[in-house]
């Protein structure tokens, strides 16, 4: 889910005509992919430290941008690498995968209409 009113502070702080956050969006949408790879090739190697890092900096940019559920997800799995906690990070890292995907069509569509 995207919280639409964040995209509308951003807007509003920025003064944006729409075109700052085409490229923040463009930039979440290029980069969450990566940052769930990382996580995903973390997760592989049992690299707890290195899986936390990937989930805060996707909890972070998804925070900044209003993908809230994403950014729960991120949370849960920075959590449960922290706590090396390998089957249930592997669990939340399927469901993260799906709601990113998500997102980044939620945000295609805020794309086409800013």
């Amino acid at each position: 889910m995207i919280d639409e009113s964040v995209i509308a502070v951003l807007k509003a702080s920025l003064g944006d005509d729409g075109t700052v956050i085409r490229q923040l969006i463009d930039l979440y949408t290029k980069d969450s992919p990566q940052q769930l790879a990382d996580a995903a090739v973390a997760l592989a190697k049992s690299d707890m430290a290195a899986l936390s890092r990937a989930a805060h900096s996707l909890k972070s940019t998804s925070a900044s941008m209003g993908a809230t559920t994403v950014c729960d997800l991120a949370r849960e799995l920075e959590d449960l690498a922290k706590r090396s906690d390998l089957a249930q990070s592997a669990a939340v890292l399927e469901r993260l995968k799906l709601e990113v995907n998500s997102a980044i069509a939620a945000f295609a569509r805020i794309r086409l209409s800013s």
